[in-house]
């Protein structure tokens, strides 16, 4: 035995210890590995009225020693600088005023879903509606313009820049294909005329995106996603905030380590006049003050997480979408966060070379009101369908303002690697052709407005992708613990 572990058991045993065989052969086999007298000190402080120190309480501590010593590791192997591109990020636009610009605006959708069908091996032959015959069947795209779903029929007004025409389907799988068909989307119909001049549809399919190969970091790096904290809403959950903000700054663990961004999907405070008596359920009734708080919580994040801010419904920037980035004097304190970049509702992001496209998802309403089938409660589902449409907000004319702009800038140009949506407080995500859509849930607990709907939010459950595999894990922070879940397994199938 060394004289330094001699010494430190005599001092252990003057303290009123004992230290069994078993955790006495494991010190003297690490005794010269290891500062023993912290060892030891660490030990009793975790001890109570317990006296005898085991050989798992040994283990115990080296356990801890390794995973620090392996976090300290990771935080050195990352510590290259941020790798991300904002791809879109919406300062400006031409609005127009009247009927002329949403008549610009539907032409621009139609224009850029058309290019999208065109650039497609089995894009031949495709007609305008004024082309139509009644001696052959004939591919037709078209915006839809209403449509009447009845049992065993369904007929369809299409339009394009050529006309309009209405035609009917009889074939049970093309009735339930217009089902899903939101509104004013973009379609391909192969059409043949019937029977009394009645036009037939025979297929119907929306511009939808192809099976690809999702874009993945090189290094192991995750991204936390979120939305709807509502900071200022006496149902903002902060306790829960914080915990998550001190798991942050811990790093104890691996996810903690190799965590580089942070992304708010809207709402990030509740804002002042969104709905009527909403100053009764408010803790901080001026906008600037509730902006000023989510600073002070958001400089609280470790320096290297770079946060990405878009707005939702109740941010102070205009309720029509596209929505700009919060801006003026409203965004003074967050622009003093030089880790933080405010961005447009929608917005696209290069994050390490995988592509996320960022929209609050106020339209994903709309889509569950329409379509049979769908649900608040798989709001992911309803992400698909506005990925099948290749449009964020197709459906004119219900909740869902939308600007009369010059360009269409709520068509899905691109195919996104990961679709990060909110607004409906639900955590849920699908895979769907290679892409990963994730709705992230909420930081507030059910207000009024829910319990009267039966909706039931999942709060303080924080998603957080592996961008390296698209992976996601959960944690929860809803009673201020970190616990870790695979979210697939949360909502399976």
């Amino acid at each position: 035995m060394s004289d330094i572990l001699a010494q430190i058991i005599r001092e252990t045993v003057a303290k009123g210890y004992q230290i069994e065989p078993k955790a006495f052969d494991l010190l003297r086999k690490i005794a010269e590995s290891v500062d023993l007298a912290g060892l030891i000190n660490e030990v009793i402080k975790q001890k109570s009225n317990d006296r005898t120190i085991r050989e798992e309480d040994i283990q115990r501590f080296l356990i801890k020693k390794e995973r620090k010593e392996s976090i300290e590791e990771i935080a050195r192997e990352i510590e290259e600088p941020p790798n991300f591109k904002i791809l879109l990020n919406i300062n400006k636009l031409k609005v127009l005023t009247g009927a002329v610009g949403y008549q610009r605006l539907f032409s621009s959708r139609y224009q850029k879903l058309l290019n999208l069908i065109k650039k497609r091996v089995d894009s031949s032959n495709l007609h305008t509606i004024s082309e139509i015959s009644s001696d052959r069947s004939i591919r037709v795209a078209g915006l839809v313009y209403s449509k009447n779903v009845r049992r065993g029929s369904a007929t369809v007004v299409l339009e394009d820049e050529t006309g309009k025409i209405e035609a009917t389907a009889f074939d049970s799988s093309v009735v339930r294909s217009i089902q899903e068909i939101p509104l004013d989307s973009l379609v391909v119909a192969t059409i043949s005329s019937g029977k009394r001049n009645i036009f037939i549809i025979e297929s119907i399919n929306l511009p939808d995106v192809p099976e690809h190969i999702p874009n993945t970091s090189k290094r192991k790096i995750y991204a936390a996603l979120t939305s709807d904290l509502h900071v200022g809403s006496k149902f903002f959950l902060k306790d829960a905030f914080q915990a998550f903000i001190k798991w942050l700054n811990r790093r104890e663990d691996e996810v903690a380590a190799r965590l580089r961004y942070l992304l708010i999907c809207g709402d990030a405070i509740d804002g002042v006049g969104v709905y009527p008596n909403q100053d009764k359920e408010l803790t901080i009734s001026d906008v600037t003050k509730q902006i000023t708080e989510l600073t002070n919580l958001l400089e609280q994040i470790p320096s290297y997480i770079q946060i990405f801010i878009c707005p939702g419904n109740h941010e102070p920037v205009r309720q029509a979408q596209p929505q700009p980035p919060i801006s003026g004097s409203f965004a003074e304190p967050l622009t003093k966060l030089p880790n933080v970049h405010l961005l447009s509702n929608p917005a696209w992001l290069e994050v390490e070379g995988v592509k996320i496209l960022m929209y609050h998802g106020r339209s994903l309403e709309d889509i569950v009101a329409t379509t049979p089938g769908l649900s608040v409660e798989r709001p992911a589902l309803a992400m698909r369908s506005l990925l099948k449409a290749r449009h964020l907000a197709p459906i004119y004319g219900r909740r869902t303002p939308i600007l009369p702009a010059e360009e269409d800038l709520l068509v899905i140009e691109e195919i996104p690697d990961i679709f990060h949506s909110g607004h409906v407080h639900i955590l849920d995500s699908e895979r769907y052709r290679g892409c990963l859509l994730i709705n992230t849930g909420t930081w507030q607990m059910q207000t009024s407005y829910q319990l009267n709907m039966g909706i039931t939010p999942t709060p303080a459950i924080l998603p957080i992708v592996d961008l390296s595999t698209l992976q996601v894990v959960t944690m929860d922070f809803s009673k201020q613990e970190t616990k870790q879940q695979d979210l697939e397994q949360t909502h399976p199938e």
